[in-house]
């Protein structure tokens, strides 16, 4: 091919099918029937992280990296979410708190714990949205999912008061060598 003739644009006929609209909406367990639900509305969008870590194995007379010696050592997934909505179910998510919901009438009464168990992560959380070209929604799916970060929020008069939550996705003890997340990006015809 001639340099001349390269295409320096990448837009194409396709792109108005394939783009990511709006900032999607937030699920817990999703796609379980009995326990699927809608977490609330957000603002300022959510940022969906996948981090790997990897290493390269040294070998002498080497003098870059070789080609099938780099190894995966570690991958993080995170769901970064700014909950504009907030309920005392969305702070129990958020701290792995506990909640008292019979002792006052007026109030949940929410309190720290020193352990994790079990219960406290969710089967998965998914940020749902939509693709430009078509009616099936974009699924990204963090299983396992806990909020490790605590909370730290800010309230300003004037200003959309959110708050932060980030879920990190764990890997299933029965599966270790499956990554704690899906991606269903629908096919396009």
């Amino acid at each position: 091919m001639a340099v001349n003739s390269t295409n320096t644009v990448g837009y194409t006929s396709t792109t108005p099918d394939h783009l990511l609209i709006d900032s999607g909406a937030l699920y817990k367990n999703y796609g379980i029937d009995t326990k699927e639900e809608l977490i609330g509305a957000t603002s300022g969008g959510n940022e969906f992280d996948i981090t790997v870590k990897t290493r390269q194995v040294k070998c002498d007379g080497i003098k870059g990296n070789a080609k099938g010696l780099e190894f995966i050592t570690d991958v993080e997934v995170t769901l970064k979410t700014n909950m504009l909505e907030v309920r005392s179910d969305i702070l129990v998510i958020a701290l792995m708190a506990q909640v008292d919901s019979v002792a006052n009438p007026d109030y949940d009464i929410i309190t720290g714990k020193t352990y994790i168990a079990d219960t406290d992560y969710l089967d998965n959380i998914a940020l749902v949205g939509k693709l430009s070209g078509s009616q099936k929604p974009v699924v990204i799916i963090l299983k396992n999912a806990l909020s490790t970060d605590g909370i730290k929020f800010k309230t300003e008069d004037d200003k959309d008061n959110v708050l932060p939550v980030t879920f990190t996705g764990h890997i299933d003890p029965t599966t270790p060598d499956i990554l704690p997340y899906e991606i269903h990006f629908p096919k396009l015809s």
